[in-house]
């Protein structure tokens, strides 16, 4: 029963679970410093305008395709229905 587990989680002092070896001490949260995480201001702006080009792009592409798998099955339908109406006639 007296095995010690190894986490990378932090333990609380209290805690009978030893922390792993690459957590340097209890209060180490992350293993990356944020500062080199998070973006400047005109990082964020460039970002911004590249999700929006693309969101941009998504949409111009997919307009086309959604038309027609929306016009094509009507069309199909337009077009029985005429064929229908010319033999009956």
């Amino acid at each position: 029963m007296g095995l010690a587990i190894a986490t990378t989680s932090v333990a609380s002092e209290d805690s009978p679970i030893r922390l792993a070896r690459n957590v340097p001490h209890p209060d180490a949260t992350t293993a990356v410093e944020p500062a080199t995480v998070a973006t400047t201001g005109r990082g964020r702006v460039v970002l911004g305008w590249l999700e929006d080009s693309a969101l941009l792009l998504l949409l111009v592409l997919a307009f086309p395709v959604v038309i027609l798998s929306v016009g094509t099955p009507v069309a199909l339908v337009v077009r029985l229905l005429i064929q229908i109406g010319r033999r009956l006639w």
